[in-house]
């Protein structure tokens, strides 16, 4: 089993550093495909992210990449979400949740409560998506512009190229 996740992780980054084009087209690809996992996509993530990278002008295998590298981090990401979103919003929800849970309150109170943890969440996914955009576009590209042949080079030496035993 982990014999087989690896042979996967190096097929990834291999399909990866072979990729041609510019390193802000590949850059920008990963990175917009990567950021689609802070969205509740139910499934189609992976067809958003090629999406967005194209509409981008970004590299659209380098976006694939991206959303499939994240994918299972999800539950992660949609709590952190959350998480930025009370940070911004320091409401006390936990009270509005109770009545609602306890049958206590009307159907407005339950239809406000929803709605504050929408907010919440939107504006979370939103801060953490630009975040994330941020850090992750500059180190990407510079890997891709001066490290991309280097690193090459050392997968064919290291994984391909093997000494026969």
């Amino acid at each position: 089993m982990i014999q087989v996740m690896q042979r996967r992780i190096k097929y990834l980054l291999l399909k990866f550093f072979r990729l041609k084009g510019s390193a802000h087209s590949i850059s920008i690809g990963f990175t917009l495909g990567a950021s689609i996992n802070f969205v509740p996509s139910f499934g189609i993530g992976v067809l958003i992210s090629v999406a967005i990278a194209k509409l981008f002008k970004g590299n659209p295998i380098a976006g694939f990449l991206g959303g499939i590298s994240l994918m299972w981090v999800f539950p992660v990401l949609f709590y952190l979400n959350y998480l930025t979103g009370r940070f911004v919003f320091p409401d006390d929800l936990g009270d509005g949740i109770e009545q609602v849970a306890n049958h206590s309150a009307s159907l407005d109170q339950s239809v406000l409560t929803s709605l504050s943890l929408g907010r919440t969440f939107i504006i979370g996914m939103l801060i953490n998506i630009a975040l994330f955009i941020c850090l992750l576009y500059p180190p990407i590209y510079i890997i891709s512009k001066r490290y991309q042949k280097k690193i090459l080079q050392y997968i064919y030496v290291k994984w391909v190229k093997r000494p026969a035993i």
